[in-house]
């Protein structure tokens, strides 16, 4: 599994799609929490420095998990502004199309696997563990 600090705090090296789905869940889940339980003054107030963590987190963790897939993790950006948009519940025209982009995402990240070769971003999670018994 993956240390807490890379898993969040880099935009590097690789994640397979448990961690993925971990990472992801947390931050959601720290995201709503905030967002139902502080105190309207408080988000006012907070609101940006919480975003800025959580977006930052958020685009560390799909960066790592676009590098497992083979693809840039500048791809990140636009997956966190359809989250942006879609959040909490998309209602005009172009907040459901992120809606929709943000569910083929999700399949595409969160169910099909990762490169099994090593790949520009390197090698796949098993193959970092540790040495393979000959």
């Amino acid at each position: 599994m993956h240390r807490f600090s890379d898993l969040f705090l880099t935009s590097s090296g690789r994640i397979g799609r448990i961690s993925f789905i971990l990472g992801g869940g947390v931050l959601m889940a720290l995201w709503a929490t905030f967002d139902l339980l502080a105190p309207l003054r408080t988000r006012d107030l907070a609101g940006w420095i919480v975003a800025a963590i959580l977006l930052y987190s958020g685009a560390c963790v799909l960066s790592q998990r676009l590098h497992d897939r083979g693809r840039s993790g500048w791809r990140s950006g636009p997956i966190l502004l359809a989250v942006a948009m879609a959040w909490p519940r998309p209602q005009a025209p172009l907040d459901w199309i992120a809606a929709v982009i943000l569910i083929l995402v999700a399949v595409d990240l969160a169910l099909l696997p990762g490169q099994k070769t090593f790949n520009r971003h390197g090698a796949p999670r098993q193959a970092q563990s540790g040495p393979s018994p000959s």
